[in-house]
C-alpha cells in the first residue's frame, strides 16, 4: 500500500465516522476540511454537510460556513474602487 492508498483509507475512514452520526464532532469536521484532497472526498463531505442544514428550521451557521469554505474557497468579489 503506497502513501496515496493510506491518505485515502484514513480520509474514507473518516468520512464514514462523520456520516454515520447525527452530530459529529465539530474538531473531526474541521480535520477533514482540512485534509480531504479528492474531489470525491470534498463532494461527499459537502453533501453530508448540506443534510445537516437542509430542512431545518434554524440551521448552524457553523456548518454553513464550512460548506461555503468548500465551495467557494476564493470569493469572486471585486474589490471596491
Amino acid at each position: 500500500m503506497n502513501g496515496e492508498d493510506l491518505r485515502d483509507e484514513y480520509i474514507d475512514a473518516m468520512l464514514d465516522r462523520i456520516t454515520s452520526v447525527r452530530y459529529p464532532s465539530h474538531e473531526l469536521i474541521e480535520r477533514a476540511e482540512h485534509i480531504v484532497y479528492k474531489r470525491e472526498q470534498a463532494e461527499r463531505l459537502v453533501r453530508y454537510l448540506i443534510s445537516t442544514v437542509d430542512n431545518v428550521q434554524y440551521p448552524s451557521h457553523q456548518i454553513m460556513d464550512r460548506i461555503e469554505r468548500i465551495l467557494f474557497p476564493f470569493p469572486g468579489r471585486q474589490p471596491m474602487s
